[in-house]
């Protein structure tokens, strides 16, 4: 685990800014929060605990290199650890969902204008009403933000 004790480990709720170095030795910097999975969303920078990467982190401090075979990676540098208050946004979660829910409505709107294209459907002519069905989204997305 972490070998210098002057400095803090890495433990839930910490910020953490680490290279993740690949194989070739080219190096790409990367800042985030280490979260329970309730909180997780890596596109906000809140990292899961329970992923590979939050695993190999846990109780690592700053300046050490861990190995990291995952992937074409090879190791994550540490490069710097900062304490965490636990002011995490705790609407993580629904804007996932949010994001989540957009796309299945997406998806579904997308399968009716195939379908309704499809020439020689067994089905016979079926016609979609695009208007209503943007509309119908647009009022779940006004819905969401509230």
């Amino acid at each position: 685990m972490g070998s210098n004790l002057l400095l803090p480990p890495i433990s839930l709720n910490c910020r953490v800014l680490v290279e993740l170095v690949d194989s070739s030795g080219q190096a790409e910097p990367r800042q985030f929060t280490l979260v329970t999975g309730r909180q997780a969303d890596f596109n906000s920078g809140l990292l899961d605990e329970n992923t590979p990467l939050g695993r190999a982190l846990l109780g690592h401090c700053a300046g050490e290199t861990i190995p990291y075979p995952l992937g074409d990676l090879a190791e994550v540098r540490i490069l710097a650890v900062e304490s965490g208050d636990g002011s995490i946004p705790s609407n993580a979660a629904a804007k996932r969902r949010a994001a989540v829910q957009k796309a299945a409505d997406q998806s579904e709107i997308t399968n009716q204008m195939i379908f309704s294209t499809a020439s020689g459907s067994k089905w016979g002519d079926y016609e979609v009403d695009m208007d209503k069905l943007l509309q119908d989204e647009d009022k779940d997305e006004k819905k969401g933000e509230e």
